[in-house]
């Protein structure tokens, strides 16, 4: 009886930890900005400016090394100034473009990945993600 209540007290405590989790985590959105329009979120707009270089290699193919992608971007929100920000993508890599009092903004990616637009123009898109910083604390 006495390793049934322990099993059955572990369980509980295992469970309550995981509802505690889930509530605590906050939904990240994720959004596109078109190149040379603008997006506003929880008062930071975002304009991606222009592709400065794209040398990602394209899908399907070997390349010696994966390539870059550079990036300028415009940011200003309610308490700061226009900023202007170069983001370099390389590797997967993603950087922080702007902070609220409550929320990060992250640049993800460059849109489409070089071999995704076969035949068609170019239309590149900057991806974002908006996620509030009490998700972030851990």
């Amino acid at each position: 009886m006495k390793k049934l209540l322990l099993i059955f007290s572990i369980v509980s405590i295992i469970v309550s930890c995981q509802a505690l989790a889930q509530k605590q985590d906050t939904p990240e959105t994720v959004f596109n900005i078109p190149l040379t329009k603008t997006s506003t979120q929880a008062g930071v707009s975002i304009t991606l400016v222009a592709v400065v270089e794209d040398s990602r290699c394209p899908r399907d193919t070997t390349c010696i090394w994966a390539g870059k992608a550079v990036v300028k971007i415009l940011v200003s929100g309610a308490d700061q100034e226009l900023q202007e920000i170069t983001v370099v993508f390389q590797n997967e890599s993603q950087s922080v473009i702007a902070t609220t009092e409550d929320t990060v903004f992250t640049a993800l990616k460059l849109l489409p990945y070089p071999g995704d637009s076969i035949g068609k123009e170019v239309g590149y898109q900057l991806q974002v993600s908006k996620k509030a910083k009490t998700s972030l604390k851990q």
